[in-house]
């Protein structure tokens, strides 16, 4: 037996109208197909034969006890003052790096996991991944899927093929302009995009 531990990217989606569900489904197909999908609420045996159809990996936890938590975006730091002075010590003697900068464009089939903000001073192209935990500032256009997770995401563009995720949401092509430098943010529970 061989026994791995993985990581996986999880879309969790409670249906509560199926024809809500379905229009999500058909429009956002592309980049679901990356995605392991739970699937709880209104899941009936129409909505579980259209995903499998699709060819979606899916799982229907309606039933499960699996309890689910939100990410925490704030860290409470309990630790004593005293200790924090030597931890800082300690930080300054090892330097980091501080950002992740591509002076190029992320090539097709390029898949990029990175835990620092990241800065491309280039496109990423179709069938790229760039997964990031951080903020990310893209000065090219988007034509692969850009997953970001941070504060905001700066970018010149997102083509018909491109693909954005931004703290979890697919961010609607319609609302983003081509050749025009924008920043998305997340605020009061809302995708905010404006101008730079």
């Amino acid at each position: 037996m061989i026994v791995k531990q993985k990581n996986l990217r999880v879309f969790h989606i409670t249906v509560s109208k199926k024809d809500d569900f379905l229009e999500y489904l058909k429009k956002n197909k592309l980049i679901l197909m990356e995605f392991f999908l739970l699937l709880d609420g209104e899941v009936d045996e129409d909505i579980e034969k259209i995903v499998d159809e699709g060819g979606f990996c899916y799982k229907n936890i309606s039933t499960c006890r699996l309890r689910l938590s939100n990410v925490k975006k704030e860290v409470i730091d309990e630790k004593p003052k005293k200790k924090k002075k030597i931890q800082k010590t300690l930080e300054e003697q090892v330097p980091k790096e501080k950002l992740k900068v591509y002076e190029r464009p992320i090539r097709s089939g390029e898949e990029i996991n990175e835990e620092l903000p990241v800065v491309v001073f280039g496109r990423v192209n179709s069938g790229a991944k760039l997964f990031c935990t951080q903020s990310v500032s893209i000065y090219g256009i988007i034509d692969g899927l850009v997953q970001c997770d941070g504060e905001y995401i700066v970018l010149h563009g997102l083509s018909e093929r491109g693909n954005l995720i931004f703290n979890g949401e697919i961010v609607d092509k319609g609302l983003l302009q081509n050749g025009i430098l924008q920043k998305i943010t997340y605020k009061n529970s809302k995708i905010e995009i404006r101008e730079i």
